[in-house]
């Protein structure tokens, strides 16, 4: 009996070498070394591990390691082949939102952007620390620590302090340019924040007005409050008048005759008279705006008499009043009758109307002219006989009216409608007479 178990251990001690014999040698390591290596689900060491007890076959193989991501592989064994199996780890990435008041400040890693508030960011290794500094004009810069526990996302809600003032900006009118050190910071009414402290410059200007500038001590975290009334520039107006010569009148006050230039004027509202005599008063209304520049023209309606004369013959002198005012035109070959002479701007009233011309009695009339009204006076003038030249002939002594002198002789009207010819040879002498 006792033998027969001596050979029953000896074949199992056998057959444990035998199945010892087919096991395959693994080598494992990893970058960075030091990783935890499982093995269908057991662990069996960190890196660097070589194992010598797996048997043939797929294998699953794992490797872990703090703070980077886990590796997985599956590896074929086959009997008397040994293996090598090396892990490249990475690290793991954190997720991390940060977040600011006020929004929008600058993110960055030693330098680097990282973008504006608020911002997720996936870019850091979670096992490493960090310090993002958060920057905005007009507020003190602030260091966040990050510090990751493992891949859990992190939240970070960060406020910065300002360091600096405020300065909230009216005017009236409104909607002035307002700068700051000379740096346009908006129209009025506006908020200018990022003032630095210290002294500040606040200027103001607008089309129309005067520029205005205020010098304000600023303290970090204050808010001041600036109202500024802006004052109009003076403007100009320039009035004419068609026609020429008119007398101007603003708000009843005489500013000039002819062309007036006015300049130095307040915005505002003005009434303006223009008067000429013979001629309709005209009035307007114009208003001057802040600098602004205003031209006007008045044409001025004519109201006074017009005077209409037509004269048979043509070529007679007009006289209005003592004074002559021109000479009737013949109308046409065929006829005795003149064109109308027009006088124009005849003032109301009873006027003295002389007709002149040689050979014809002086005609005088009394036309009464209505303003705005048109007077015809038509006269047929009565010829008469007024000896001009007196002619000594062989034969005789004659006077009469010159008409011609000619190579033939001397034609002279010796009586009304009644012409003779004096021939040069029977001329002893002319005298004209005065």
């Amino acid at each position: 009996m006792r033998g027969i178990a001596i050979v029953l251990a000896a074949l199992s001690a056998f057959a444990a070498f035998a199945d010892a014999s087919k096991t395959i040698r693994c080598d494992f390591t990893s970058q960075p070394s030091g990783a935890t290596v499982t093995v269908d689900g057991v662990a069996r060491g960190v890196t660097p591990l070589t194992l010598y007890d797996l048997s043939p076959g797929m294998r699953h193989v794992r490797f872990d390691m703090a703070n980077y991501e886990r590796v997985d592989e599956f590896v074929l064994l086959r009997e008397g082949v040994a293996v090598g199996k090396n892990a490249v780890l990475r690290p793991q990435k954190g997720l991390l939102l940060l977040r600011s008041e006020p929004a929008g400040c600058d993110i960055s890693l030693d330098g680097m952007s990282l973008g504006k508030t608020p911002r997720l960011i996936a870019s850091l290794d979670a096992k490493n620390t960090y310090r993002l500094l958060l920057q905005k004009p007009g507020y003190q810069p602030r260091n966040v620590e990050v510090k990751f526990n493992g891949g859990a996302p992190l939240v970070k809600n960060e406020s910065l302090l300002i360091d600096s003032g405020v300065i909230e900006v009216t005017s009236e009118p409104a909607g002035a340019e307002v700068l700051l050190n000379g740096r346009p910071r908006g129209q009025t009414p506006v908020r200018v924040a990022g003032v630095p402290k210290g002294r500040a410059k606040i200027s103001l200007r607008k089309q129309g007005f005067a520029d205005e500038s205020r010098e304000l001590s600023v303290v970090v975290g204050d808010c001041q409050t600036l109202f500024v009334r802006l004052s109009g520039l003076p403007g100009s107006i320039s009035l004419s008048s068609v026609p020429d010569g008119a007398r101007f009148y603003v708000n009843d006050k005489p500013v000039g005759k002819g062309a007036v230039s006015l300049s130095g004027m307040s915005p505002g509202t003005y009434a303006i008279r223009a008067e000429k005599e013979g001629y309709a008063t005209a009035t307007k209304t114009v208003s001057l705006a802040n600098g602004g520049s205003v031209v006007e023209e008045f044409r001025l309606a004519n109201i006074m008499g017009r005077l209409e004369v037509r004269t048979v013959p043509s070529g007679v002198d007009v006289f209005l009043d003592g004074n002559k005012v021109g000479t009737t035109a013949p109308r046409g070959e065929d006829s005795d009758a003149s064109e109308i002479f027009a006088v124009e701007n005849v003032r109301e009233g009873e006027h003295v109307l002389t007709l002149k011309c040689d050979g014809y009695a002086g005609v005088t009339r009394h036309p009464v002219v209505e303003n705005g009204r048109t007077h015809q006076v038509s006269v047929r003038l009565k010829r008469v006989f007024t000896p001009n030249v007196e002619i000594t002939t062989v034969g005789g002594v004659y006077r009469g009216v010159l008409i011609s002198n000619t190579e033939s002789g001397v034609e002279v009207e010796v009586s009304l409608g009644i012409s003779r010819t004096f021939p040069h040879g029977e001329i002893k002498k002319i005298d004209f007479i005065k």
